[in-house]
């Protein structure tokens, strides 16, 4: 994370420092990306970039703790727009992350951390400590937001345990959408983010209310 000499600098000089960084990693993979461009891009000298930040690793997980953080507030402002209700708040808070992720100001940077998976590539070439790099962002905030918020009375499932199971298959469609997004533009498919969200309405509605048919209606 930055040094505190970072964040005494004048907000003008950090802004431009972090759209530099933004517009190089998404230029290029983490692996590719070069200091020399974001210093050359922000103005200050090679030797200031080390007053602020320990290696390109440092700066790079700085982008992505910016995102988790926005995203954390999103998810969390959605589940009480929703009074609680999962499906809802994840129809909703899916549809404005897409929005996010795939038309905002980054979505060439976070093209690139799903499609070269970068914040492993940034583990393994961090200069920090093991002990202190950068852990991969997680759902456990998520996680525990939601066991705290959630209105069970409208789910068969109640306990912490059984819970926490459904979190994740919800969370699974969509991290497994946003792959297939990027991996359908990458082979050069034109997958738009209308179809993207239908998708997820789909794969969504399968798990709230399932795919069998009833035993009755079988036979009728």
């Amino acid at each position: 994370m930055p040094k505190p000499t970072f964040f005494r600098l004048a907000e003008p000089k950090r802004k431009r420092l972090i759209k530099a960084a933004y517009d190089e990693f998404s230029r290029a993979s983490f692996q590719d990306a070069s200091i020399s461009n974001i210093i050359k891009d922000a103005g200050i000298p090679r030797g200031s970039f080390y007053q602020y930040f320990e290696d390109k690793s440092d700066i790079f997980f700085y982008l992505l703790d910016r995102t988790r953080t926005q995203t954390e507030d999103l998810y969390k402002q959605v589940m009480q727009a929703h009074d609680g209700d999962l499906f809802g708040m994840a129809a909703d808070f899916f549809d404005k992350a897409v929005e996010k992720l795939l038309k905002g100001p980054h979505r060439e940077f976070y093209a690139n951390v799903f499609l070269y998976m970068d914040f492993h590539n940034a583990a393994h070439f961090s200069s920090m400590p093991k002990k202190t790099a950068p852990a991969q962002p997680h759902k456990k905030v998520f996680l525990d937001y939601t066991l705290d918020h959630l209105d069970r009375s409208k789910l068969k499932v109640k306990s912490d345990e059984d819970v926490a199971m459904l979190f994740r298959q919800v969370m699974w469609v969509f991290m497994q959408s946003i792959g297939y997004y990027y991996s359908r533009r990458k082979n050069g498919e034109n997958v738009t983010t209308t179809a993207l969200k239908a998708r997820m309405a789909k794969m969504l509605d399968w798990l709230q209310y399932g795919v069998a048919i009833a035993e009755e209606e079988v036979h009728d």
